[in-house]
């Protein structure tokens, strides 16, 4: 008697509380009975009933289901024993930098640069070190003390690779891995700034084209300006500048910089700087290396050698080679970064070469050439007469010098004219002017310009050099700064737990349980705000070093454009 009338309990229990006699309804989501009070004063009619015996990682209160609001924060904390470790030590490219705390995903849109393997990467951020800075240093700094070129070689290279890694860090803690949206996010990020992001936008782009487009100029007619010299006749200049032109048309109407035949073209521009290191090198030690005129019309002076050093260290397109770097590898993924795939290494690796490459240049123009002498000095009588190879003539180092050169700037012509961007024009209504169109029209300008010779244009390419230095310097230099410094010293800082846009209350945490939501969301806050605090204090102390570099460099590129003005006006 007493267990039938227990089994009718459990029937209207079950029928009053939706259990397996009742009608089917559809439980309300995240109504949750909490474990700790009365189910029957608190579970509406038509919710879930849970058992009991229940995990406690299900309870609705527990961090199991916290996660179930589509509108809360995921808050990734990582262990402290384990950050200790890593803290004094070099780790990978994503773990050891000094934007840790804010993810390293960012957006990769439309690369320019296809995803590239690390050699290639390591070759595009070496190459523009070898070209017509460092082939210029010795006619340019001849006669500069070892105690000014040296801390300038040494000086010069530091700001650039701080340079390129204040690029890095902005795309890593703004997460954008292009110029244009860089400069944007600073500078127009709010809403209703539609007409101010076009205009910057516009602006990088025309920025972008025109270092592009000069240096792919100027390389093609200095390459010219070393080889036309050692050509007579006017047949030879056409046959020379006919096959220089298609080369270099050739090169250039490739879709990337990822073609097989940029990166070929890339490595044979390094090998033959390397070449003419080696002849240099060759022709100091025996005297005969020769002194001919510098880059500009006007004699070599200190400050002309200085400039020629800082262009040397002047480099571009570092965030779309950071972004080929970083579009191949999975952002979701878990696995540790190789030191192969870092950026940080690559770059740092790219400027120790190049100042290994570059020292001897700046030692050479310090010293003066060692004078071949004219006699030549009697041998002892020896009963065993030993064959004596000639040693090369002044006009053969000479001819080698300028052969070398002039390939080492001609095959540098394609890595230039493919990272301009395409002209913002349209043909018609729907056709575009691609990237290899723009490509292929700065190249024959430089074509034009190059092998078709004129006073004129022989006194056009001295300001188009002296434009070319200014922006070159002032983007490798001043813009990497001034982005550093507006982001983090005039914008307030991003949030690192705190959700950037306020939680959205559904209906059920709205009408449900207010005070109890209420008192637990003020206890969230307090711990959010107090971790956002610590892990911004630490952020800036792991920062203050590039803060302090970022101002140095802006007073450095302020001291020479004092510099340069002065330099123009004697």
């Amino acid at each position: 008697m007493v267990a039938s009338s227990h089994v009718a309990a459990v029937v209207a229990s079950n029928r009053g509380r939706g259990g397996a006699y009742s009608r089917p309804t559809k439980p309300t989501p995240l109504i949750l009975p909490d474990e700790h009070e009365n189910n029957s004063q608190r579970q509406p009619a038509n919710s879930v009933n849970f058992d009991d015996d229940e995990s406690e990682i299900d309870s609705p209160q527990s961090p199991g289901l916290s996660g179930l609001d589509s509108s809360a924060a995921l808050i990734l904390v990582h262990d402290e024993e384990e950050r200790e470790d890593d803290d004094y030590g070099f780790t990978d490219d994503e773990d050891g930098d000094v934007d840790d705390i804010v993810s390293p995903v960012f957006e990769i849109r439309r690369t320019s640069i296809p995803p590239l393997p690390p050699l290639s990467i390591f070759l595009y951020l070496l190459a523009p070190y070898l070209k017509l800075g460092a082939l210029n240093t010795l006619t340019s700094a001849e006669g500069l003390p070892l105690k000014y070129g040296l801390p300038a070689l040494f000086g010069f290279a530091l700001l650039s690779a701080f340079s390129r890694q204040s690029w890095y860090m902005l795309a890593r803690y703004l997460r954008k891995a292009d110029v244009m949206e860089v400069v944007c996010d600073t500078y127009a990020k709010a809403r209703g700034k539609e007409r101010q992001r076009a205009i910057l936008r516009t602006t990088v782009k025309l920025g972008t084209a025109l270092v592009s487009g000069l240096l792919a100029i100027v390389y093609l007619h200095e390459s010219a300006n070393h080889i036309f010299p050692l050509l007579d006749s006017l047949a030879s200049r056409i046959v020379i500048g006919t096959i220089f032109s298609a080369l270099v048309v050739y090169l250039s109407s490739a879709q990337s910089l990822a073609s097989k035949r940029v990166i070929l073209a890339s490595w044979l521009s390094v090998l033959s700087y390397v070449a003419w290191l080696s002849c240099a090198i060759y022709a100091h030690a025996k005297g005969i290396l020769p002194r001919e005129g510098g880059w500009f019309s006007n004699p070599p002076s200190f400050w002309q050698g200085i400039f020629t050093i800082a262009f040397a260290f002047t480099t571009t397109s570092t965030l779309p080679i950071y972004a080929s770097l970083k579009s191949g590898v999975n952002p979701v993924s878990t696995a540790k970064t190789p030191r192969s795939r870092s950026f940080r290494i690559l770059s740092l690796t790219s400027v120790f070469c190049a100042i290994l490459l570059i020292l001897p240049l700046v030692i050479f123009a310090a010293k003066p050439n060692i004078p071949a002498s004219g006699t030549t000095p009697t041998l002892p009588d020896n009963p065993i007469s030993l064959p004596v190879l000639p040693d090369a003539t002044p006009e053969i180092v000479r001819v080698a010098l300028a052969i070398l050169s002039s390939t080492t700037l001609l095959l540098g012509v394609p890595q230039a004219a493919l990272t301009v961007p395409p002209i913002p024009l349209r043909v018609g209504r729907t056709a575009a002017v691609s990237r290899t169109a723009t490509s292929l029209s700065i190249v024959c300008l430089a074509v034009i310009l190059s092998f078709i010779r004129s006073s004129f244009i022989e006194h056009l390419f001295t300001p188009l050099n002296i434009l070319l230095i200014i922006i070159t310097l002032t983007g490798t230099y001043f813009l990497p700064a001034l982005l550093h410094i507006s982001v983090h010293f005039f914008k307030r800082p991003m949030a690192i737990v705190i959700p950037r846009t306020p939680l959205l209350q559904t209906p059920s945490t709205s009408t449900a349980q207010p005070n109890l939501m209420g008192g637990e969301r003020g206890v969230h806050d307090e711990l959010l705000q107090r971790k956002e605090r610590a892990l911004q204090k630490k952020q800036f102390r792991k920062r203050i070093l590039w803060d302090v570099g970022a101002w140095i460099q802006v007073f450095v590129y302020a001291a020479g454009v004092v510099a340069g003005f002065s330099l123009l006006l004697h």
